[in-house]
């Protein structure tokens, strides 16, 4: 099982802990993902942080938070809004210290970010997938969706990463015009690099929305694969798929526990309505998360889109 599929899943777990009052239960989740998941300490931290302050315990929250920032792992300070738990900390000389030093790593990684492709599998392959993370992921976490021993032998994957941060190791797709420019300078290296027959877009939740977009007005595309795509406003999807003319086929994977699911359906209907062909899977008991066995559906989709 992919470890990130692990990470969603056990994320699930660790808030029907919290919702149900478990809270020993809770911390030893937390430990063993601390273990399990070194890239997310950043998020890791965070929430564990946010449990002790539920249990007024302020001095190990703070601890918490810096001696994972020691490690070099912290979070935007701008999370902390979003937390209620955290306004008790307002007026902590040692929480707003904490604030400083999280600011001035936010400024200096803004600073020097910049988009990165991160290329895995087989270089030589005649189908190449290029790929966009979800939000707060990065292109190292996302690939380990995709690969096992035989997508590796299959297909070249180029792994696309956003230059906006959010955390010491996590970024977003937030600005609109910055991810655009993004992809295009991350997708035109890929295509560089290699000499594809096929060439197809994948991406998850926020990334699932840019894979669209990019199949649809991108005329080399062969397809797109969108999971759990994270779509607020269809317009510009909709206006693209009215112009499309590259013959790209889709296929969209949704869980039907998702908050947007939804939207999910209306984006459907648009496929449908410009006849774009297309493949919508619905699994019942999946919230915004990938399938434990995405791979299956990755393979059968590409399957789909190459037929």
């Amino acid at each position: 099982m992919p470890r990130y599929t692990q990470f969603a899943n056990k994320q699930q777990k660790i808030i029907a802990l919290f919702n149900s009052g478990s809270y020993p239960e809770c911390y030893q989740l937390l430990n063993e993902m601390a273990h399990e998941f070194p890239l997310m300490l950043d998020k890791l931290a965070f929430w564990k942080a946010s449990l002790q302050l539920t249990e007024g315990k302020e001095k190990e929250a703070i601890n918490t938070l810096q001696q994972a920032f020691d490690k070099g792992h912290w979070i935007s300070p701008e999370m902390f809004d979003l937390d209620d738990e955290f306004n008790v900390l307002e007026h902590s000389p040692d929480f707003k210290e904490l604030i400083r030093q999280f600011n001035e790593a936010l400024a200096r990684k803004r600073a020097s970010s910049r988009p990165l492709l991160l290329e895995k599998g087989y270089p030589m392959a005649k189908t190449g997938v290029y790929a966009l993370h979800m939000r707060y992921s990065n292109a190292e976490i996302f690939s380990e969706m995709f690969l096992n021993p035989e997508t590796q032998k299959q297909f070249a994957f180029g792994f696309a990463q956003s230059s906006q941060v959010i955390s010491s190791h996590a970024f977003v797709w937030d600005d609109e015009r910055q991810a655009k420019t993004d992809i295009e300078t991350t997708l035109n290296m890929f295509q560089r690099n290699h000499s594809f027959e096929n060439l197809i877009v994948t991406g998850g939740s926020q990334g699932g929305r840019y894979a669209i977009e990019t199949a649809l007005q991108h005329p080399s595309v062969k397809g797109f694969i969108a999971v759990i795509p994270y779509i607020q406003d269809l317009s510009a999807i909709k206006q693209l798929a009215r112009q499309v003319t590259n013959g790209v086929k889709g296929v969209v994977i949704a869980g039907e526990l998702e908050a947007s699911y939804e939207s999910t359906l209306k984006l459907v209907d648009v496929l449908k309505e410009n006849d774009i062909p297309h493949h919508f899977i619905s699994i019942k008991d999946m919230g915004h998360t990938f399938p434990e066995d995405f791979i299956r559906y990755f393979v059968d989709a590409i399957d789909y889109i190459l037929t």
